[in-house]
Protein backbone atom coordinates (compact mmCIF):
# COMPACT_ATOMS: atom_id res chain seq x y z
CA UNK A 1 0.00 0.00 0.00
CA UNK A 2 2.84 2.25 0.75
CA UNK A 3 4.35 1.76 -2.29
CA UNK A 4 1.41 2.57 -4.22
CA UNK A 5 0.78 6.00 -2.61
CA UNK A 6 4.81 6.50 -3.31
CA UNK A 7 4.27 6.03 -6.94
CA UNK A 8 0.99 8.18 -7.66
CA UNK A 9 3.09 11.07 -4.96
CA UNK A 10 6.18 10.51 -7.78
CA UNK A 11 4.13 10.33 -10.79
CA UNK A 12 2.41 13.79 -9.71
CA UNK A 13 5.35 15.19 -8.58
CA UNK A 14 7.04 14.72 -12.08
CA UNK A 15 3.13 15.18 -13.98
CA UNK A 16 3.52 18.88 -12.93
CA UNK A 17 6.02 20.45 -14.08
CA UNK A 18 5.78 18.17 -17.48
CA UNK A 19 1.96 19.77 -17.71
CA UNK A 20 2.95 23.25 -17.09
CA UNK A 21 6.45 22.97 -19.22
CA UNK A 22 4.11 21.38 -22.31
CA UNK A 23 1.56 24.81 -21.49
CA UNK A 24 4.08 27.20 -21.42
CA UNK A 25 5.64 25.64 -24.41
CA UNK A 26 3.13 26.09 -26.91
CA UNK A 27 4.59 27.92 -29.71
CA UNK A 28 1.77 30.06 -31.27
CA UNK A 29 1.64 32.14 -34.71
CA UNK A 30 -0.42 34.94 -34.68
CA UNK A 31 -1.55 36.86 -38.34
CA UNK A 32 -2.73 40.83 -37.53
CA UNK A 33 -4.65 42.84 -39.84
CA UNK A 34 -5.75 46.29 -38.26
CA UNK A 35 -6.75 49.86 -38.91
CA UNK A 36 -5.72 52.91 -37.53
CA UNK A 37 -6.67 56.83 -36.89
CA UNK A 38 -3.22 58.47 -36.56
CA UNK A 39 -3.14 61.89 -34.59
CA UNK A 40 -1.82 65.18 -36.05
CA UNK A 41 1.08 67.21 -35.00
CA UNK A 42 2.70 70.24 -36.01
CA UNK A 43 6.05 69.63 -38.05
CA UNK A 44 7.54 72.90 -38.18
CA UNK A 45 7.35 76.73 -37.79
CA UNK A 46 8.84 79.61 -39.24
CA UNK A 47 7.33 83.00 -37.94
CA UNK A 48 9.22 85.30 -40.55
CA UNK A 49 10.30 84.62 -43.92
CA UNK A 50 11.09 87.03 -46.62
CA UNK A 51 9.56 86.63 -50.00
CA UNK A 52 10.39 88.81 -53.35
CA UNK A 53 7.25 89.05 -55.73
CA UNK A 54 10.07 88.50 -58.34
CA UNK A 55 13.47 88.49 -59.48
CA UNK A 56 14.50 91.87 -59.48
CA UNK A 57 12.70 92.05 -55.44
CA UNK A 58 11.17 95.45 -55.96
CA UNK A 59 8.20 94.25 -53.52
CA UNK A 60 8.86 92.15 -50.56
CA UNK A 61 6.18 90.42 -47.96
CA UNK A 62 6.62 88.37 -44.93
CA UNK A 63 5.37 85.17 -44.79
CA UNK A 64 4.42 83.51 -41.36
CA UNK A 65 4.61 79.58 -42.62
CA UNK A 66 3.39 76.46 -40.80
CA UNK A 67 3.14 72.92 -41.75
CA UNK A 68 1.29 70.26 -39.97
CA UNK A 69 0.93 66.24 -40.74
CA UNK A 70 -2.36 65.36 -41.02
CA UNK A 71 -4.48 63.73 -39.13
CA UNK A 72 -5.44 60.55 -41.14
CA UNK A 73 -6.10 56.51 -41.28
CA UNK A 74 -3.77 53.92 -41.83
CA UNK A 75 -3.41 50.31 -42.17
CA UNK A 76 -1.14 47.04 -41.45
CA UNK A 77 0.00 43.95 -41.40
CA UNK A 78 2.14 41.60 -38.89
CA UNK A 79 3.41 38.01 -37.87
CA UNK A 80 4.08 37.75 -34.44
CA UNK A 81 5.57 34.57 -32.89
CA UNK A 82 5.54 32.96 -29.33
CA UNK A 83 7.62 30.09 -28.09
CA UNK A 84 5.89 29.66 -24.71
CA UNK A 85 3.09 32.15 -22.65
CA UNK A 86 4.20 35.38 -22.60
CA UNK A 87 7.25 36.74 -24.75
CA UNK A 88 7.18 37.16 -28.49
CA UNK A 89 8.83 38.84 -31.61
CA UNK A 90 6.99 40.60 -34.05
CA UNK A 91 7.38 41.83 -37.49
CA UNK A 92 5.25 45.02 -39.20
CA UNK A 93 4.50 46.76 -41.60
CA UNK A 94 2.12 49.73 -41.07
CA UNK A 95 0.81 52.45 -43.57
CA UNK A 96 0.44 55.77 -42.01
CA UNK A 97 0.37 58.33 -44.43
CA UNK A 98 1.95 60.99 -43.21
CA UNK A 99 0.32 63.97 -45.62
CA UNK A 100 1.08 67.97 -45.13
CA UNK A 101 -1.11 70.63 -44.31
CA UNK A 102 0.53 73.94 -44.46
CA UNK A 103 -0.69 77.61 -42.97
CA UNK A 104 0.42 80.80 -44.87
CA UNK A 105 -0.60 84.27 -43.59
CA UNK A 106 1.51 87.62 -44.81
CA UNK A 107 2.11 90.42 -42.56
CA UNK A 108 0.12 93.60 -43.17
CA UNK A 109 0.32 95.35 -45.35
CA UNK A 110 0.43 93.33 -47.90
CA UNK A 111 2.94 94.44 -50.33
CA UNK A 112 2.62 92.24 -53.79
CA UNK A 113 -0.37 90.67 -55.22
CA UNK A 114 1.41 88.19 -56.72
CA UNK A 115 2.39 87.22 -52.92
CA UNK A 116 -0.81 87.20 -51.37
CA UNK A 117 -1.93 84.91 -54.41
CA UNK A 118 1.10 82.59 -53.36
CA UNK A 119 0.63 82.73 -49.74
CA UNK A 120 -2.92 81.42 -50.24
CA UNK A 121 -2.16 78.71 -52.71
CA UNK A 122 0.01 77.64 -49.98
CA UNK A 123 -2.53 77.27 -47.80
CA UNK A 124 -5.32 75.63 -50.09
CA UNK A 125 -3.15 73.26 -51.62
CA UNK A 126 -3.31 69.37 -50.40
CA UNK A 127 -0.44 67.24 -49.66
CA UNK A 128 -1.44 63.90 -49.40
CA UNK A 129 1.40 61.32 -48.85
CA UNK A 130 1.69 57.30 -48.43
CA UNK A 131 4.27 57.21 -45.74
CA UNK A 132 5.14 53.39 -44.25
CA UNK A 133 6.86 51.66 -41.37
CA UNK A 134 8.53 48.49 -41.29
CA UNK A 135 9.82 47.11 -37.95
CA UNK A 136 10.33 44.72 -35.89
CA UNK A 137 10.33 43.85 -31.85
CA UNK A 138 9.18 42.28 -28.93
CA UNK A 139 5.61 41.97 -27.41
CA UNK A 140 5.12 40.76 -24.39
CA UNK A 141 1.84 39.73 -23.18
CA UNK A 142 -0.08 38.49 -19.92
CA UNK A 143 -3.17 35.58 -19.57
CA UNK A 144 -2.21 34.52 -23.12
CA UNK A 145 -4.93 32.08 -22.40
CA UNK A 146 -8.00 34.40 -20.85
CA UNK A 147 -10.65 36.34 -22.32
CA UNK A 148 -8.93 39.44 -22.17
CA UNK A 149 -5.56 39.33 -22.54
CA UNK A 150 -3.05 42.55 -21.86
CA UNK A 151 0.04 43.24 -23.72
CA UNK A 152 3.14 45.85 -24.51
CA UNK A 153 5.48 45.99 -27.27
CA UNK A 154 8.35 48.08 -28.18
CA UNK A 155 9.79 47.86 -32.25
CA UNK A 156 12.34 49.41 -34.12
CA UNK A 157 12.78 50.06 -37.94
CA UNK A 158 12.57 52.37 -40.84
CA UNK A 159 10.01 55.33 -42.07
CA UNK A 160 9.86 55.08 -45.97
CA UNK A 161 8.46 58.46 -47.21
CA UNK A 162 7.82 59.79 -50.41
CA UNK A 163 7.09 63.57 -50.22
CA UNK A 164 9.56 66.20 -48.46
CA UNK A 165 9.05 67.69 -45.55
CA UNK A 166 11.01 70.79 -46.65
CA UNK A 167 9.54 71.62 -50.07
CA UNK A 168 7.34 74.09 -50.51
CA UNK A 169 5.90 76.20 -53.84
CA UNK A 170 3.59 78.96 -53.93
CA UNK A 171 1.55 79.43 -56.68
CA UNK A 172 0.42 82.92 -58.37
CA UNK A 173 -3.21 82.76 -59.86
CA UNK A 174 -1.53 82.97 -63.69
CA UNK A 175 -0.02 79.93 -63.12
CA UNK A 176 3.91 80.88 -61.98
CA UNK A 177 5.17 78.86 -59.50
CA UNK A 178 7.41 80.40 -56.73
CA UNK A 179 9.96 77.99 -55.16
CA UNK A 180 10.29 79.74 -51.70
CA UNK A 181 12.15 76.22 -50.19
CA UNK A 182 13.92 73.68 -52.30
CA UNK A 183 15.16 70.11 -51.57
CA UNK A 184 16.85 68.61 -53.99
CA UNK A 185 15.80 65.39 -52.85
CA UNK A 186 12.07 64.60 -54.17
CA UNK A 187 12.55 60.72 -54.10
CA UNK A 188 11.88 58.31 -51.56
CA UNK A 189 13.73 58.90 -48.50
CA UNK A 190 14.46 56.62 -45.28
CA UNK A 191 14.34 57.54 -41.51
CA UNK A 192 14.51 55.72 -38.02
CA UNK A 193 11.09 55.20 -36.76
CA UNK A 194 9.88 53.41 -33.25
CA UNK A 195 6.92 52.37 -31.68
CA UNK A 196 6.18 52.09 -28.30
CA UNK A 197 2.37 50.26 -27.72
CA UNK A 198 0.14 48.97 -25.39
CA UNK A 199 -3.77 47.37 -25.22
CA UNK A 200 -5.48 44.25 -25.09
CA UNK A 201 -6.64 40.94 -27.27
CA UNK A 202 -10.21 39.64 -26.72
CA UNK A 203 -11.00 36.23 -27.84
CA UNK A 204 -13.65 36.21 -30.36
CA UNK A 205 -14.16 32.59 -31.54
CA UNK A 206 -11.76 29.36 -32.02
CA UNK A 207 -8.57 30.84 -33.57
CA UNK A 208 -9.53 34.52 -33.53
CA UNK A 209 -9.49 37.63 -31.22
CA UNK A 210 -10.25 41.28 -31.59
CA UNK A 211 -7.21 43.54 -30.60
CA UNK A 212 -6.88 47.53 -29.68
CA UNK A 213 -3.89 49.10 -29.39
CA UNK A 214 -3.00 52.29 -28.19
CA UNK A 215 0.40 53.71 -29.47
CA UNK A 216 3.52 56.06 -29.97
CA UNK A 217 4.94 56.53 -33.28
CA UNK A 218 8.10 57.93 -33.03
CA UNK A 219 9.24 59.05 -36.64
CA UNK A 220 12.51 60.89 -37.69
CA UNK A 221 11.04 63.80 -40.00
CA UNK A 222 13.09 66.79 -41.42
CA UNK A 223 12.21 69.97 -40.34
CA UNK A 224 12.60 73.74 -41.36
CA UNK A 225 14.80 75.32 -38.51
CA UNK A 226 14.74 79.14 -39.79
CA UNK A 227 14.11 81.13 -42.92
CA UNK A 228 16.55 81.11 -46.12
CA UNK A 229 17.36 82.93 -49.08
CA UNK A 230 14.72 82.43 -52.09
CA UNK A 231 14.51 79.00 -53.74
CA UNK A 232 17.36 77.48 -51.62
CA UNK A 233 17.47 74.84 -49.44
CA UNK A 234 16.44 76.21 -45.91
CA UNK A 235 18.13 74.99 -42.49
CA UNK A 236 16.85 72.01 -40.92
CA UNK A 237 17.36 69.06 -38.68
CA UNK A 238 15.96 65.31 -38.23
CA UNK A 239 13.55 65.49 -35.40
CA UNK A 240 11.78 62.78 -33.89
CA UNK A 241 8.52 63.03 -33.62
CA UNK A 242 5.77 61.77 -31.87
CA UNK A 243 2.35 60.70 -33.45
CA UNK A 244 -0.46 58.91 -31.47
CA UNK A 245 -2.72 56.26 -32.86
CA UNK A 246 -5.17 53.99 -31.76
CA UNK A 247 -5.27 50.57 -33.81
CA UNK A 248 -7.64 48.17 -33.94
CA UNK A 249 -7.31 44.52 -35.45
CA UNK A 250 -8.33 41.23 -35.90
CA UNK A 251 -6.20 38.29 -35.04
CA UNK A 252 -5.55 34.58 -37.13
CA UNK A 253 -3.88 32.58 -34.35
CA UNK A 254 -2.05 29.12 -35.47
CA UNK A 255 -1.02 26.93 -32.28
CA UNK A 256 1.11 24.31 -32.83
CA UNK A 257 0.49 21.57 -30.55
CA UNK A 258 1.22 17.82 -30.13
CA UNK A 259 0.75 15.58 -33.44
CA UNK A 260 -0.62 18.65 -35.45
CA UNK A 261 1.03 21.44 -37.24
CA UNK A 262 -0.07 25.32 -38.16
Amino acid sequence: MRSSVAAVLLLTAFGTPLAAQATRDRPTLIFTVSGAYLDGIRLWTVPDQPVADNTLGTLTDHFALRRNVKKTLGAGFSATYYRGAHLGITAEAFLMGLGYSDICTIAEPAQSQLNVERCQSITDQDRSAAAVTTSAGLVYRIGADEFISPFFRASGGILINNQSPLLLVGEANNGADLVIYNDPNTGTRLRPAFLIGAGTTIAAGRGYQVRWEIRDNIVGIQKVTGPTGRGEVPPHETSYRHIFSLNVGLDVILEKRRGRRY
